[in-house]
């Protein structure tokens, strides 16, 4: 990690960022690019359209407290009868982008979800054990479209070397968050309904404002993106998840005009959930006086983090795929601090396609 952390610096302190080919000053954008895993950091021209595909990988594994990692058993001992072990998400995102002015940029975004998360019961918890077929590990899992995002982007200056643009967009409920699986506990293992981690959306309307600046220059480019979501409701399971805050920094280097490599850092900061969730059996028959899982409790949801982020991009510059736009990029956390107990992020990768018309 260390050595990571050294190469990504030394990056970030040269003056190396993305080129493209609308020299000098790339105005238009089309560059091989920063990180593949931002979303609205760039416009187009009046009449452009953009299809995307992205996949993203993400590993949460062991559980923090605070920014300390601790032990299934420390997780017991905070009176927990079940301890989260690791959680794997997968998700497609399927994007649209069209200008119908030079100005104002519409996007369009539709994720499909799987998430895996595995589970460790006390030992002490005979009972719960013997009505999971007497193993202490069980895993829960979820799979299906998520919440459907509608933004717009606004031109606020160009320059030629200088670009500002905001955006404000609207998530609209459409993933599930009735997602239930088996579950051990009082009859043995039972559908049940999963904890919010577990649910493919919010079950709210949410808000998701923005504000991207990216400075083009002869072989190199910047840029910083600050963006959030505000959920504006309480869902039909009695509880809200949190407004989060997002930074992401980028400096990208073209060493030829087909390929780009950038290095970059993200903060993220995530608000504590608000609210109960309905149908989680949260002090079950066989252990009355102690709590279910983490997952199944607001204060341990949120914290913020810090991460490192590396990347690459391709164009095709010519032949049958000339034009198309290729990128991966790998998430480090430098730094984490979670709210409650609860998994840490432990890397996360995306890889996708991009192609303007």
């Amino acid at each position: 990690m260390k050595t990571l952390t050294t190469i990504l610096f030394a990056i970030l302190l040269q003056p190396v960022f993305a080129v493209c080919e609308c020299e000098p000053y790339c105005t238009c954008g089309h560059g091989p690019g920063g990180p593949i895993s931002l979303m609205g950091d760039h416009t187009h021209d009046a009449g452009e359209w953009m299809l995307s595909y992205r996949y993203m990988s993400m590993d949460m594994d062991g559980m923090y407290r605070g920014s300390d990692a601790v032990s299934a058993g420390q997780v017991f001992g905070a009176g927990y009868v079940v301890s989260p072990r690791r959680m794997t998400m997968d998700m497609h995102m399927l994007g649209l982008m069209y200008a119908p002015t030079d100005d104002l940029t519409l996007m369009a975004m539709l994720p499909h979800t799987s998430m895996e998360m595995s589970h460790e019961i006390d030992p002490a918890a005979g009972m719960l054990v013997m009505l999971n077929g007497g193993s202490r590990y069980f895993t829960t899992e979820s799979s299906g479209i998520g919440d459907l995002k509608f933004s717009a982007l606004i031109d606020l200056h160009e320059d030629g070397a200088h670009h500002l643009h905001g955006g404000i967009g609207i998530s609209l409920p459409t993933g599930s968050i009735g997602e239930r699986d088996l579950v051990p506990g009082p009859g043995g293992r039972l559908s049940r309904q999963l904890p919010a981690a577990m649910q493919l959306g919010s079950g709210s309307i949410d808000l998701l404002p923005s504000l991207t600046y990216r400075y083009h220059g002869e072989g190199w480019s910047a840029g910083v993106q600050a963006a959030g979501i505000y959920r504006t409701q309480t869902n039909w399971h009695n509880y809200r998840l949190g407004h989060r805050f997002d930074l992401n920094t980028w400096v990208s280097w073209v060493p030829r005009e087909w390929v780009s490599l950038s290095g970059g850092l993200a903060y993220r900061w995530e608000d504590e959930m608000a609210g109960l969730q309905t149908d989680l059996l949260l002090r079950p028959p066989f252990a009355p006086a102690r709590l279910t899982v983490p997952t199944a409790f607001a204060m341990n949801y949120g914290g913020q983090r810090i991460e490192a982020i590396v990347g690459v991009n391709f164009l095709i510059p010519e032949g049958p795929l000339e034009g198309n736009r290729f990128g991966v990029d790998v998430r480090l956390p430098l730094w984490q601090d979670v709210n409650g107990y609860r998994l840490g992020t432990d890397i996360t990768v995306t890889g996708g396609w991009r192609y303007s018309f």
